[in-house]
């Protein structure tokens, strides 16, 4: 804690009958219990003596301190805030609430009210800590920017999806410096790279409202507030008030975020009030442009183009709570919902619900509409029913939601197989392995799964002059359990326990069923246009794996694999032609698990395969680096020949 706090507080007891008010009992009794070191009733006693006087800024002061001997630095920091308000000229309260913005997480604030002081302190020891302070923030993020602008500058193309985390972070550190122009200029790469992620639209909000683009600002938070994810939808709307946006800022707004469907609907709605038919149908025509099976967008259209005449029923009149419905109460709800009205959405939805208790549609819509209402236990009901829909985009959605809203991770399966011929062995390989998470009722960093993998190839084993048979693989199923953290800077590790079952019999140099222990730490990064790119261009990619595994006595194994090359995109055909360099090494030294490799290879994934699967071939020169015990040449050639597929349901 810095010399400033502990002056404060030493002095604090001391010197607190001076920030007594006259008749104020509670702040008294507050000073007293506060010389008892009894923080808690003193806290709650200089609340109710503020809430008496509430322009007392020495009083705000002293409960900030209060509250720093409890451990609250939020609220401490904020009681700073509230007496350097009341009192602009108390340098050291201000000095304690940027060292507090800063150890809660506002750097920006932090660093903005360091730079006030070390220019305009009134006392030299102010000027001096606000200028070591204002340096320890601003040097590393002006380091940072140097270091990415750098970074981004060398790539063969700065506007490659793969770019995407350099210009983030870029964006994030001039936001804190106050470079707002390259801020705003970032996270507009960053759109253009990954449009889909609506957070960005409020982090250009953001920066907008700062510059002064009070316009473009609205826009984004318009275009916010209309999207389908729900988080950034409710913080776009929280952020943009009240008032009813105009015609022409629904036409902003698409322009900034031109594939938002729930802003273009909505902007139909909007013309359909106004008598603008013509603009209407318009602009349900943009929505099936971008979504051909909106049936919401569809079913308008409709009734536009073929208007029915309106015939009134000889029937009895409607019931009370729908006589002021004059279209179709789905129509109205979803309406409603799109504009942000979660009551009245919640209302036409439960008459729609009536009318067809089987629409899992309008199901889900609820589900979203009481989420938006703050009334999970409800929401809870509505995705539940919705998730068993059998239209699948319905259940999905309605899965996902009720997962979330429940804090339970959904289960995956995950499987990949890799079938690969070796000229060297002169044997095929099959590996493969299909894994099931565990839904937990907890969001965890790291997942639990059951595992069955494959490991064999087609010889079994090979008979070599004066050694006993040789097996080139483990010819193993392994059942087992595992637990895998989720990814941090590409960085993951995962471990499993389980048994190792041999199928091949008469097999000497391993049990039938053993039991295998097995983890490590996988690390991937890739540049450039990498496989699934829709552009040619250069790439660079590595992985890096370090794993145990006990049936190789316990042996921990380094593999270091890179591949730089082109990618070639021709149609729908995606080729790539590299050079390899792979290192492999052991801790036990054992010479098959100590090589280097380099030579050339190519992948392929042809327009009909599903995403996911590819072919490979490569063609390596090997070397061990260890030969001892080695009963082969110490150099090879080895042509391989894989097929990759992966998927995820």
């Amino acid at each position: 804690m810095h010399a400033v706090r502990f002056c404060a507080l030493a002095l604090l007891c001391v010197g607190a009958i001076s920030a007594q008010s006259d008749g104020n009992q509670e702040l008294t009794q507050a000073y007293k219990l506060l010389a008892q070191k009894s923080y808690d009733d003193a806290i709650a006693a200089f609340r109710m003596g503020i809430r008496a006087e509430p322009r007392n800024a020495a009083a705000h002061k002293d409960l900030a301190y209060t509250l720093l001997k409890t451990g609250d630095s939020a609220e401490a920091r904020d009681e700073f805030k509230a007496a350097i308000n009341i009192n602009p000229h108390d340098e050291t309260a201000a000095l304690e609430y940027a060292f507090l913005c800063f150890e809660t997480k506002q750097p920006i604030e932090a660093r903005r009210t360091f730079d006030r002081l070390r220019t305009h302190g009134a006392s030299v020891a102010t000027r001096q800590t606000a200028e070591t302070a204002f340096q320890n923030i601003d040097k590393p993020l002006a380091e940072g920017i140097a270091r990415w602008k750098d970074a981004i500058s060398k790539l063969p193309d700065p506007m490659a999806l793969p770019t995407y985390s350099a210009h983030w972070e870029l964006a994030q550190l001039a936001e804190q410096r106050d470079n707002l122009p390259l801020a705003a200029e970032q996270y507009e790469i960053c759109r253009k790279l990954k449009p889909q992620r609506a957070s960005l639209l409020l982090d250009l909000a953001r920066v907008w409202r700062q510059l002064n683009e009070l316009e473009q600002a609205h826009a984004a938070l318009l275009a916010a507030s209309r999207n389908s994810d729900s988080r950034a939808a409710e913080e776009g709307l929280e952020m943009l008030g009240p008032r009813y946006p105009y015609v022409y800022e629904f036409q902003n707004a698409i322009r900034l975020d031109p594939r938002n469907i729930g802003l273009r609907r909505e902007l139909a709605f909007l013309y359909l009030e106004l008598k603008k038919e013509p603009d209407a149908i318009k602009e349900f025509e943009s929505v099936l442009a971008i979504a051909p099976n909106d049936k919401l967008s569809l079913s308008q259209l409709d009734v536009l183009r073929h208007p029915r005449p309106t015939v009134t029923p000889a029937a009895p009149p409607a019931p009370a709570n729908r006589s002021n419905i004059k279209v179709d109460p789905k129509v109205m709800g979803m309406k409603s919902l799109a504009a942000g009205y979660v009551n009245d959405a919640i209302r036409y939805l439960r008459i729609a619900h009536e009318d067809d208790p089987d629409d899992s549609e309008v199901m889900l819509k609820l589900g979203w509409a009481y989420n938006a209402a703050k009334n999970d236990s409800e929401a809870v009901k509505w995705f539940d029913a919705a998730r068993h829909s059998s239209n699948s985009l319905v259940a999905n959605e309605a899965n996902k939601a009720w997962h979330n809203l429940l804090g339970i991770t959904p289960a995956q399966t995950t499987m990949w197989l890799l079938p690969m011929y070796s000229s060297r062995w002169n044997d095929t390989f099959i590996y493969g392995q299909a894994k099931r998470t565990l839904p937990i009722p907890y969001k965890l960093p790291v997942s639990f799964y059951l595992s069955a993998r494959f490991v064999g190839d087609m010889r079994g084993q090979v008979q070599m002059s004066n050694l006993p048979p040789q097996y080139l693989s483990e010819n193993a199923v392994i059942a087992g359990v595992g637990a895998s953290t989720q990814q941090w800077h590409h960085l993951m590790s995962w471990a499993e326990a389980g048994l190792s079952m041999n199928y091949i019999p008469g097999r000497t140099n391993a049990g039938i069923a053993v039991p295998d222990y097995r983890g490590g730490i996988n690390f991937a990064k890739g540049f450039g246009q990498l496989l699934g790119s829709t552009h040619s261009g250069f790439f660079y990619e590595t992985t890096a794996d370090a794993i145990y595994v006990s049936r190789f006595d316990k042996d921990w194994l380094f593999y270091s694999q890179h591949r730089v090359g082109r990618t070639f995109r021709i149609g729908g055909e995606t080729l790539q032609a590299y050079f390899n360099g792979n290192v492999v090494q052991d801790m036990k030294r054992e010479y098959w698990a100590n090589s280097l490799e380099f030579g050339p290879g190519t992948k392929l994934h042809l327009p009909w395969m599903p995403q996911g699967v590819y072919l490979s071939a490569d063609w390596l020169r090997g070397v061990y680096t260890t030969n001892i015990d080695n009963p082969r040449r110490p150099n090879y050639n080895d042509f391989r020949l894989g097929f990759w597929y992966a998927a995820t349901r």
